[in-house]
């Protein structure tokens, strides 16, 4: 079977290659084949560890929670790693150009070896599958792998409320391999920008700032490569003063019109009273039930 590959432009399409795709399948059955490729060894076993670039880009934070301390957010991970046992780009395909890459079904993903990476701090997550599992892959002719994956997770973020609602917070997203050590595995971000985002509101907090760093994890089982990704939060302080600033104070206002009632109208001065206490109660136990029970400046 051949497939024919042509250049798109304003003028007519050109034929530029003629690619045998029935050769590149016999090629990659050849790289995964298991008399010279096990899936359950890393690349370069007993040699210096395999370097894991992460580069993630946040399609939005649906989610920061005072309540259950966590924040959910949907990115696009990407992992990129060299397996020489996959390179290609010296073998002979047979074709007129020679192919620089192979971007192929993410179903091959499972022939190959590849990095356990998990977050630490990690609550739920899922995979997206609508219409189909939302993965890449894509090797390149130095046996270069590069995948990406769509991922929703929830994550831990442990808050201080003390400051509330002037208040920052930090939350950060943890990566790390789960069985492989820093003897096996090295994780890195490829560059000050990789982490990214798309343009998105919260209607609480605004997303101020993305900051990253890296350290080793010293746990019994032994020491681990890990990616650390900061994201600062400054509460939008607008919202409290509409939903609760204003309405305290428009009650507390309310109630010193008793002073201005005749001492005769004692059911009127009652009645007022008693409708701004339970009001201020009522409004107290709505901010206690939508945050975390703490000590607050809005108390």
């Amino acid at each position: 079977m051949k497939t024919v590959v042509g250049k798109l432009s304003a003028r007519p399409i050109a034929i530029d290659v003629v690619i045998d795709t029935s050769q590149l399948s016999h090629v990659l059955d050849r790289l995964t084949n298991k008399t010279i490729y096990d899936k359950r060894l890393r690349p370069r076993y007993g040699d210096k560890p395999v370097d894991v670039g992460i580069t993630i880009h946040v399609s939005s934070i649906s989610a920061v929670s005072e309540v259950d301390m966590d924040f959910t957010l949907d990115f696009y991970m990407r992992q990129t790693w060299q397996d020489p046992r996959l390179a290609f780009g010296t073998l002979d395909l047979g074709m007129s150009k020679q192919i620089s890459s192979l971007t192929v079904g993410v179903d091959y993903l499972d022939r190959l070896w590849k990095p356990d990476t998990f977050f630490p701090n990690e609550k739920k997550s899922f995979f997206h599958l609508a219409t189909t599992h939302n993965s890449f892959l894509r090797i390149d002719g130095d046996g270069t792998v590069f995948t990406s994956q769509r991922l929703t997770v929830t994550a831990t973020c442990p808050m201080k409320l003390q400051l509330f609602p002037m208040d920052s917070q930090r939350c950060k997203l943890e990566i790390e391999s789960y069985s492989y050590s820093i003897l096996d595995i090295n994780y890195v971000f490829a560059s000050e920008k990789s982490v990214t985002r798309s343009e998105f509101e919260l209607p609480q907090f605004v997303l101020v700032d993305v900051k990253i760093s890296n350290k080793t994890e010293k746990l019994s089982s032994g020491e681990y490569s890990r990616l650390v990704s900061y994201f600062l939060f400054k509460r939008n302080i607008g919202f409290y003063i509409i939903q609760i600033y204003l309405p305290s104070v428009l009650i507390v206002v309310i109630s010193w019109v008793s002073f201005w009632l005749s001492r005769d109208a004692t059911p009127a001065r009652v009645a007022l009273g008693v409708t701004t206490v339970l009001t201020m109660t009522t409004l107290t136990t709505t901010t206690n039930v939508s945050v975390y029970m703490t000590d607050m400046c809005i108390d």
